[in-house]
């Protein structure tokens, strides 16, 4: 179960020294839709959220798939974030965030498809 904040923010120099993650693959990963980003006025890098990030800084495919269907469906980042904090299930204690990172994702995009 992901415990960390859904909204931190990373610049993209802070993943590729800290973590190893290819600045490259972030560009494009970004420009694909599959990964969301900020860059805030005067800014001279983007931001990445955290939350898209495994071990490693490796971004799951069930990741990149649920961005991008939450793109294609007009969700703001902010609006997929609120069906990423959703429970799974009455009992468990795993968001549908956590999904993206235990399983395919087929059901968070399922989600994500009846929410928009």
């Amino acid at each position: 179960m992901r415990s960390e904040p859904l909204e931190v923010q990373l610049p993209a120099s802070w993943l590729a020294t800290r973590v190893g993650v290819d600045r490259d693959e972030l560009e494009r990963l970004r420009r694909s839709g599959e990964l969301f980003a900020v860059r805030p006025d005067g800014a001279e890098e983007w931001l990445y959220s955290a939350w898209q990030f495994g071990p490693g800084g490796k971004v799951p495919e069930a990741v990149r798939r649920a961005v991008k269907a939450a793109r294609d469906r007009g969700l703001s980042e902010v609006r997929l974030l609120e069906v990423l904090r959703r429970r799974v299930g009455l009992t468990g204690g795993n968001r549908m965030v956590d999904l993206l990172f235990q399983s395919d994702g087929r059901r968070v995009i399922a989600e994500i498809q009846a929410t928009a």
